[in-house]
């Protein structure tokens, strides 16, 4: 009975097959073609304020290029915590992105 039901779905849903429009993300483009697509990507840099046992309130700087646009940007930025690696250590409390711009 599960057979003949999956294959009515399957069968039912062929019909429609040429409704659905695939997108393949692999495409390779040379360069004129990339160039004249107008891309826009964005650089943007952020910073961290920073918590630990040493230090309350210490900064330190993100950096990242190739965002789609700022709001991409700002949520990747913020998952980069840079603050294991500052002066005093500790982890992110806040973020902002203090610059974002288109780099083409």
């Amino acid at each position: 009975m599960k057979l003949m039901l999956l294959m009515a779905i399957l069968f039912s849903s062929v019909g429609h097959a040429s409704d659905v429009v695939f997108i393949d993300y692999l495409i390779e483009m040379d360069d004129e073609t990339y160039l004249s697509s107008n891309p826009r990507i964005y650089r943007a840099e952020g910073e961290h304020q920073c918590q630990s046992k040493d230090s309350l309130g210490h900064t330190c700087n993100v950096i990242g290029v190739n965002f789609t646009d700022c709001n991409v940007a700002f949520f990747n930025l913020k998952k980069e915590d840079c603050c294991k690696g500052s002066r005093y250590g500790g982890n992110s409390i806040g973020f902002k992105v203090t610059k974002c711009t288109n780099f083409n």
